[in-house]
């Protein structure tokens, strides 16, 4: 399950393992980005598994064309009143298909966000064969992943939502526009390279000006379309944290996925967590960790903590207390800087792992939440982190059937 996230995982550098843990690697880096022109289908995962209330979704993925709206306009009007949210995950495409597709969310009042969708049924099919399974009109059995991405064109569809969700780990990718204009006609015709030219500046200026107008309209900054100018074309520009808030896509400053596991193959499997954290010294330099817990024998797991190098002017100190009412296990920090693209555009990570029983992992999954706190020094505060548990009992019960652990 997971191929290709899977593969993204084990092709990184891995980072040298704490004592008494197996291994330890950074986060997935991104797969190629799906091709082929968008689809939609609906998709049902857990209680609460695409936000508290919702187990069912929309998913769409792939390159926006003329026939998503469409595609699209179909699928709510199949769900009807149940107003499923939409959850893209797409390379964009054609920018005015894009805005017709934000205007037709807005109309209809559906949250959106950006998640990539895995079906269970899709596991060791192939290409072929998921998307025709996508293409039956069944609701699909499947999991949400927040590694995924909005680029280009789709960021226009994404803003049209009003509610819109970026999750930590997702990422929203902007350039400039790219003008295709066949001129063999005019060439003919004979107008001259200057006039040319000055067509295509006049063109380039009307397209802005209407994705500004689009993105006012939509609630957003348009300080979000005066930055993709200056990224060409043939380049991405992957927004921070910062900027996704600072131009209102998404305001929300704290998120945090639900624990989820990550299929490795026989025997290995994850539990993994993203969340968003503040630096110390600025509240609004905001960036992406994660937690991850692993099988280390029937009895054990490892537990590490990818905590973001610029949320610290010098970093953490060697120790951080993971708790979860009166139980607590110490972290220690261990190994080099982990750097990855694949959560956060040119992020580094210091990590810090422990050991840990079954029975505490069970006892932290009774919980609502766990704190993460580490002692402050002459740089910085003490602070502490309370994370919810929400989906960890379901992934340590994976753990303990994949470690050869009984179930207590």
């Amino acid at each position: 399950m997971l191929k290709i996230l899977i593969l993204a995982f084990l092709v990184f550098g891995l980072a040298p393992p704490a004592a008494g843990q197996s291994r330890d690697a950074a986060p997935p880096k991104e797969s190629k980005k799906p091709s082929a022109p968008m689809i939609f289908y609906l998709a049902k995962g857990g209680s609460d598994s695409c936000g508290p209330g919702c187990s069912e979704w929309i998913a769409a993925e792939g390159r926006i064309d003329e026939s998503s709206v469409q595609g699209l306009r179909a699928v709510l009007s199949h769900t009807g009143k149940q107003k499923l949210p939409v959850f893209f995950h797409s390379a964009g495409g054609v920018a005015t298909a894009a805005r017709a597709m934000g205007r037709l969310l807005r109309e209809r009042a559906i949250r959106a966000g950006v998640y990539r969708t895995i079906p269970r049924d899709c596991a060791g099919a192939t290409e072929q064969t998921c998307r025709a399974l996508k293409q039956s009109g069944q609701v699909l059995p499947a999991a949400l992943s927040n590694i995924a991405s909005c680029d280009s064109a789709c960021v226009f569809a994404l803003i049209g939502a009003k509610v819109r969700q970026v999750p930590p780990g997702a990422r929203l990718g902007i350039h400039s526009v790219k003008l295709i204009i066949e001129w063999g006609h005019a060439r003919n015709a004979g107008y001259s390279e200057r006039q040319m030219a000055s067509y295509e500046r006049a063109r380039l200026a009307q397209i802005n000006a209407q994705h500004r107008r689009y993105a006012q309209e939509m609630g957003v900054d348009p300080g979000l379309i005066d930055l993709s100018l200056q990224v060409p074309h043939t380049s991405i520009h992957y927004l921070s944290r910062e900027e996704i808030i600072r131009f209102g896509i998404d305001r929300q400053e704290f998120q945090e996925t639900r624990w989820d596991t990550l299929e490795l193959g026989l025997p290995e499997v994850w539990a993994v967590k993203f969340f968003v954290e503040a630096a110390a010294k600025d509240r609004k330099d905001l960036h992406a960790s994660f937690l991850r817990i692993s099988c280390r024998n029937p009895r054990q797991v490892g537990i590490t903590y990818f905590r973001h190098t610029g949320l610290d002017g010098t970093g953490a100190g060697a120790t951080i207390r993971l708790a979860a009412g009166d139980r607590s296990v110490a972290l220690t920090k261990f190994g080099s800087v982990v750097t990855t693209n694949a959560v956060e555009a040119g992020a580094s990570y210091n990590t810090w792992g422990a050991v840990a029983s079954f029975e505490f992992l069970e006892t932290v999954a009774a919980r609502d939440e766990i704190e993460i706190s580490a002692p402050g020094d002459a740089e910085a505060a003490a602070r502490a982190l309370r994370l919810s548990t929400a989906g960890l009992s379901q992934a340590s019960s994976a753990l303990q059937q994949r470690c050869g652990a009984k179930p207590g």
